[in-house]
């Protein structure tokens, strides 16, 4: 009994000691939950670089669920939130109090002390980002914002793509690199200056691209010892004598052995199209297209011979040229090549469709004597026998503007620059002026160019300009202008040529400095649906001229669905090649119950990655918290400590 009395007291205070540790370890447990809890909420609330008080208020609030004030009879406390000190964009939560002891207080211990630390931090590896935004006329539609402010949705998306950056962050080469880029598109897009000029039609001295425009036509006046072969101007016939020339109606018989050898020179130079004028001139000129001579008489005839401002020479021995012996006659108005390796420099140049003393279009609108590319392009061939039922799982190979990576070698290959100025309907109008309702040039009616597009950079802040750059992230972001038509396609292509590790920019996309993978994104934002019109000058052309993506004669309705086959086969591509693809719909308030999926099309829904990488925002606030989301969700947050 002595023994077992005498060991009482020491078995109480292992007894009681081991209770009172066993509450301290669970107590310490369930706040070490709350602090991880806290941290990651407050690092998951920052949108900058660092902590502010409502991202703090969101911690604690994470903290105190998990962990109610007096939980295991704990002293009241107020946890620490704060950013790293030297690392701001971690999250550092720290708390520490005391809870009272039960069998040990009668061995004068009354309290327990309890602390806790973590951080959390986002792990974004190496990470490109291409931010493809539409930038149309539409974009500049106000919009309420749930506080009552008003602001067009251009500026709400600029706010938007500000708080992207302050999500993901800054990163770095060593510990993960993060680069941004911009697509902004309407019915084309504003890449020319970031190409090579090898890639572009014009960038070899000479070369050529076609365009819907006009050229000059003019009188021939010659005088030279005549011949044996005549021709009377409007009639695409040779004749033996300048008698039967003169005499001569389309239907009569060609006649002479040196017309015959040449085949009576049936549409050949010089042009005989259009009606003469009237003149006071007493002498005629006949024009012997066999050995390239002319021969003068008097007669009343005072009809004369017309040749182009252009000639092709084949078996003429003469070539004939503009000078103090020529009249101009006439515009021609077709698909033409004209030389675009001036152009494509960026300097002011000579508009080619306006000659000395003829400035103006059929309907008297001036016609700007010079102009300079802005960078906007002409997408490369495609294979206009796509439909709206063409299959998605590949693209053509003739295709070329759908091709991601293929490279600019060939003519069919390369890009075109736009090119408005040059631009005409075959009745004479100069498309670029301002009369035609809708359609007026720059108004995102028949022609627009939308800002440059910029490539990938890494930003160290929204206000430093990186190297190469002429603006920073901030800089370039409020120079964006909404303009245009929706052409979804466009932009989504060169937002994947600028991502892909494979194709043109492939020396600058391949490899992080790092060593290490590269996670890439394209962020896709729109507040319209796929519209294409057939008089829209853009990325393929003058649509009801040209027939580069359907026959000439498609109407708007039967264009629409087409591009959004062709969307829906460079998502398929884009996604086979790693590239994550987030699309957000921008639109007015619906209904209540509308359901988001009627407010966006099913081909942007099918393009995203999945269900989980679309969503639809319906004012500036939740765009905003959108991009947030967006930008949570391609960084990695964990836990540091």
């Amino acid at each position: 009994m002595a023994i077992v009395a005498a060991a009482i007291i020491p078995l109480a205070a292992l007894i009681g000691g081991g209770l009172d540790m066993s509450r301290a370890y669970m107590a310490r447990a369930r706040m070490q939950q709350a602090c991880d809890a806290a941290a990651l909420a407050g690092r998951r609330a920052m949108t900058g670089t660092t902590m502010q008080q409502s991202d703090k208020d969101e911690a604690k609030k994470f903290f105190d669920f998990n962990f109610p004030q007096g939980t295991f009879q704990a002293k009241s406390f107020t946890p620490t939130i704060r950013s790293k000190p030297n690392e701001t964009t971690t999250v550092q939560v720290s708390a520490a109090t005391t809870m009272p002891t039960t069998v040990m207080k009668i061995f004068k211990y009354d309290t327990l002390p309890l602390e806790v630390t973590c951080e959390s931090r986002f792990d974004i590896g190496n990470t490109d980002v291409m931010l493809v935004l539409d930038t149309t006329g539409s974009m500049t539609a106000n919009m309420t914002d749930t506080n009552g402010t008003t602001m067009t949705r251009m500026a709400a998306l600029k706010l938007a793509v500000k708080d992207f950056y302050d999500t993901l962050g800054a990163g770095s080469d060593t510990s993960g690199r993060i680069r941004y880029g911009f697509v902004p598109y309407s019915s084309t897009v504003n890449v020319g200056y970031s190409l090579p000029a090898s890639a572009m039609l014009g960038g070899t001295a000479g070369e050529t691209a076609n365009y819907q425009t006009r050229r000059a036509i003019y009188y021939f006046e010659a005088s030279s010892t005549p011949s044996t072969c005549y021709r009377r101007y409007g009639l695409n016939t040779c004749y033996a004598t300048s008698a039967a020339a003169n005499a001569a109606s389309t239907s009569s018989t060609r006649t002479g052995a040196q017309c015959t050898a040449y085949g009576n020179n049936s549409g050949t130079n010089p042009s005989t199209s259009g009606t003469a004028p009237a003149t006071t001139k007493t002498t005629t000129y006949s024009f012997d297209s066999y050995n390239g001579s002319t021969t003068a008489s008097t007669s009343s005839n005072s009809r004369k011979c017309v040749r182009r401002e252009n000639i092709v020479t084949k078996t003429y021995t003469q070539t004939y040229t503009a000078g103090a012996n020529t009249t101009f006659y006439q515009w021609e108005y077709n698909q033409l090549a004209l030389d675009t390796s001036g152009y494509i420099t960026g300097n002011a140049t000579a508009n080619p469709t306006v000659i000395t003393g003829q400035t103006t279009d059929a309907n008297g609108t001036t016609v700007s004597s010079t102009s300079t590319w802005s960078g906007c392009i002409e997408e490369r061939d495609t294979d206009n026998s796509i439909t709206s039922t063409t299959s998605t799982a590949s693209i053509p190979t003739n295709a070329h503007d759908l091709q991601i990576d293929e490279l600019p070698t060939t003519t069919a290959t390369k890009w075109r620059p736009h090119w408005p100025d040059v631009m005409f309907e075959r009745n004479g109008r100069w498309l670029n002026d301002n009369r035609s309702g809708d359609y007026r040039a720059g108004t995102g009616g028949w022609n627009a160019c939308p800002s440059k597009a910029r490539k990938l950079a890494s930003y160290a802040s929204r206000s430093t300009t990186p190297a190469g750059m002429a603006s920073s992230f901030d800089g370039y972001v409020d120079g964006l202008v909404a303009v245009g038509g929706t052409y979804h396609d466009i932009g989504m292509i060169w937002g994947a040529r600028f991502l892909s590790p494979t194709g043109i920019f492939a020396s600058e996309n391949s490899t992080a400095p790092n060593g290490f993978n590269i996670s890439r994104h394209i962020v896709f934002m729109t507040d319209g649906d796929m519209s294409a019109y057939s008089r829209v000058y853009g990325a393929y052309g003058f649509q009801e001229l040209d027939g580069r993506v359907a026959a000439t004669s498609a109407t708007d309705s039967d264009l629409t669905p087409i591009h959004k086959r062709r969307l829906e086969m460079l998502c398929n591509a884009i996604k086979a090649k790693n590239i994550t693809i987030w699309v957000v719909g921008f639109k007015n308030q619906p209904p209540a119950g509308t359901a988001d999926s009627t407010m966006i099309d099913t081909e942007l829904q099918t393009c995203a990655n999945s269900s989980n990488h679309w969503f639809v925002a319906y004012n500036p606030s939740s765009l905003r918290q959108k991009f947030k989301d967006i930008a949570k969700n391609i960084g990695g947050l964990r836990l540091s400590q």
